[in-house]
């Protein structure tokens, strides 16, 4: 391709790689995604000289691909911690990552045999860490994409689509290429297509390249939404009610509360922020800056969520209300399930909303207690 020998397209892919790790580990370590970014740049790295080095040298060979298994643990870690806000990792996903690794190191330290064992050892070791790798790449698109219509932080949301080209290509390619070796073992048709490795070492070289001219030009804008992910604090509406807010542009500010607060235009479900500009007869664009920068919010359902909250709590503790069901409230205040409001009631309450009514009952009951023995 281009001329270029494979190891020259090697060595051109390993190159980029190599910057993007260097420059996130020696800038950028003190933060999660600096080293995640390192640590997936250090794995790709290990897949590519794998492939150049090839199974003549069996120890390297043996070495590179165990490390190189941790790419899909790392482009999914990287992807939650990048994408969702207060991302959190369970014991069982890390045991999961860990297992796939163990596995897939055993099933290549015993080889592949003809035998029924041998046999059994290779789906083990081999192809279910394979099934188990494309699973968390799949979910690391899927959280890339996940919450794009409502991401507020403007360079963080111009990223996901790119994100999600760049590496559900890369990652089809490379594991689709795992696939055909699964197929190959069992001496099965070759019904996968690969493509061959001097295509995807120029690809994985371009999409590196084109990483790092962004990391370096942006660095002001874009290296900040990586390594900075959740350092910005929203405000609740109910501390800062909107009269006293000190924003750059009070008038839409205001249109904007007008209009979800009073109009209760809150309510809609499924409502988006594409909605609410055309409501307000403003740019989107401009709608996501000011609620993410002004108001202090990196999420437009986040940003719903204090306006619905908020009513369903007056509903609550109210005596009008105090005998309808919760899940009649969930719905009046914009809801399209419960769940869902049971989960953001919890966030922002850490309680349910059953304890919380109960909480205010026994207030109310205690202060009248109160004032009849006085």
């Amino acid at each position: 391709m281009l001329g270029l020998s494979l190891n020259t397209l090697g060595a051109l892919a390993i190159s980029q790689l190599a910057f993007t790790g260097v420059f996130f580990f020696v800038y950028h370590r003190q933060q999660v995604i600096g080293r995640l970014l390192a640590l997936y740049s250090i794995s790709f790295s290990a897949y590519v000289l794998a492939q150049m080095v090839g199974p003549d040298s069996p120890v390297l060979y043996y070495l590179l691909n165990r490390i190189s298994t941790i790419a899909p643990a790392a482009l999914w870690l990287l992807a939650l911690y990048l994408f969702v806000d207060n991302p959190r990792v369970s014991r069982p996903i890390w045991a999961l990552m860990g297992s796939y690794v163990l596995m897939r190191a055993l099933g290549a330290y015993f080889g592949t045999g003809d035998t029924l064992f041998l046999q059994g050892l290779y789906v083990v070791g081999y192809v279910i860490p394979q099934f188990v790798m494309l699973a968390f790449c799949t979910h690391a698109i899927y959280l890339a994409m996940q919450d794009l219509r409502n991401d507020l932080v403007e360079s963080r949301h111009r990223v996901r689509v790119p994100f999600v080209i760049a590496m559900g290509l890369l990652v089809t390619m490379v594991l689709m290429r795992g696939f055909a070796t699964a197929l190959e073992y069992y001496s099965l048709p070759a019904m996968i297509p690969q493509v061959p490795l001097p295509y995807l070492f120029f690809y994985i070289a371009l999409i590196a390249f084109a990483f790092n001219i962004c990391s370096t030009r942006l660095r002001n804008e874009a290296i900040q939404v990586i390594v900075l992910q959740g350092e910005q604090q929203k405000r609740h509406l109910s501390a800062v009610p909107s009269t006293t807010i000190n924003v750059d542009n009070p008038a839409l500010v205001n249109k904007i509360f007008e209009a979800l607060d009073k109009d209760k235009l809150y309510t809609r479900p499924g409502l988006t922020i594409g909605e609410l500009a055309e409501r307000l007869s403003v740019q989107e664009y401009r709608l996501r800056r000011v609620i993410n920068k002004q108001l202090g919010y990196r999420n437009f359902n986040q940003f719903l969520n204090e306006f619905r909250i908020k009513e369903a709590c007056r509903r609550l503790i109210s005596t009008e209300d105090h005998r309808e069901q919760i899940a009649n409230i969930a719905y009046d205040v914009g809801y399209s399930a419960l769940s869902s409001f049971n989960k953001a009631f919890k966030d922002i309450h850490n309680l349910t909303p059953t304890q919380y009514r109960d909480a205010a009952l026994q207030e109310v009951a205690g202060y009248g207690l109160r004032g009849q023995l006085q």
